[in-house]
């Protein structure tokens, strides 16, 4: 069976190592770099790690493997009739295709926003590396995650980090969590500006809701936005991402999405976990095997030497299970927790939590 699969990041390259044994596996990514850690973009760029390990497979890897690995070519359709995916390099038949697009930067929408760079790919992390070492200062704009590891790993390594996000609260947290977290990050460096909207940006800062905030270097991280373009093109359904059942079935027949761009019951995952997840389940769905994907949120960060975790869902009623660990409860049962500072903790609450069990 031929499995053609459009990107090289943590979906697809998983999926592709799961099933290259027993198919013929095929990547098209329209980046020129192999797969690349794009969790660790933040820790190049504050001089944690050289840029070399950042890839952890060689192309002489993916050979081993099995698996025809096209870089440097982008799709631009799926002709559904002809089963054959057609690129910017030629067409290339399939029995399966899979969508592993991911996503891109959430770009600020303000007058001025030339301004402001974003961090997604290497080559984001490349220039904002190179203005660092100019300015030696950053602010960073949102409070979600992608933010908190830039503005940790960036004050840890002994620059001027402002955090400027409209939010009152970080990641989405309630008061108290949110302000454990933003105590720890204040620690390592990080200044904070909350509740200040960006409304301009100029070459020498940002104009707020609360006043102007200097600072040559600007690096928006709001979020993301999921490739869906070539579904669209194709005649695929998507909402904010491609639209999937629990089996990450598409609209179209033996079309799949995984990842950032896939959407299941109106959420889109925006971890490299949930993509390593739904890869993993698409396997051994495509091998014959009876399984579908079940959503749970589940994410671990590290900010400086901070770290967090996110399990399941974290509204609602909350008890302090310990000085370090929330718990979330609808009704007598436990449906998230936050967990700061101990991830063994953190993963025996996971396993908890997603088998809907009693916490001790």
């Amino acid at each position: 069976m031929r499995v053609v699969i459009v990107g090289n990041g943590p979906g697809g390259l998983e999926l592709a190592k799961n099933l290259s044994k027993e198919f013929n596996v095929t990547i098209v990514e329209k980046e020129k770099p192999p797969h690349y850690s794009r969790p660790m973009l933040s820790h190049y760029i504050a001089g944690f790690i050289p840029e070399e390990r950042l890839f952890p497979y060689s192309p002489e890897w993916y050979a081993e493997k099995g698996i025809n690995l096209l870089l440097g070519a982008e799709a631009k359709l799926i002709d559904r009739f002809r089963r054959v995916l057609v690129t910017d390099g030629g067409e290339i038949p399939y029995d399966v295709l899979v969508m592993a697009t991911g996503a891109r930067a959430r770009e600020p929408r303000v007058p001025g926003k030339d301004h402001i760079l974003t961090l997604r790919t290497l080559d984001d992390a490349r220039l904002i590396k190179e203005r660092l070492e100019e300015e030696g200062e950053i602010t960073v704009l949102g409070g979600g995650f992608i933010a908190l590891e830039l503005a940790g790993n960036l004050a840890k390594a002994g620059h001027t980090v402002r955090v400027v996000h409209r939010g009152e609260t970080l990641l989405g947290l309630d008061g108290e969590l949110s302000d454990r977290i933003r105590e720890e990050l204040e620690r390592t460096g990080v200044e904070f500006h909350l509740k200040s909207k960006v409304i301009s940006a100029d070459e020498d800062g940002i104009n707020t809701e609360t006043g102007y905030i200097p600072g040559k270097l600007k690096v928006c991280a709001f979020g993301i936005v999921p490739n869906r373009e070539l579904a669209l093109k194709s005649g695929i359904h998507a909402g904010r991402g491609i639209l999937v059942d629990d089996h990450l079935r598409t609209s179209a027949r033996d079309v799949y999405a995984i990842g950032d761009c896939a959407e299941l019951g109106g959420v889109v995952g925006g971890t490299a976990r949930t993509a390593v997840e739904q890869a993993k389940v698409l396997a051994r769905i495509l091998r014959g095997e009876e399984a579908s994907y079940v959503p749970f949120r589940s994410a671990f960060f590290k900010f400086a030497d901070f770290s967090v975790a996110i399990i399941g869902r974290t509204k609602g009623r909350g008890e302090w299970l310990n000085e370090n660990t929330k718990v979330f409860y609808d009704g007598e049962k436990a449906t998230g927790a936050v967990v700061l500072g101990d991830l063994r903790e953190a993963m025996r609450l996971e396993k908890i939590i997603r088998e809907g069990l009693p916490i001790d």
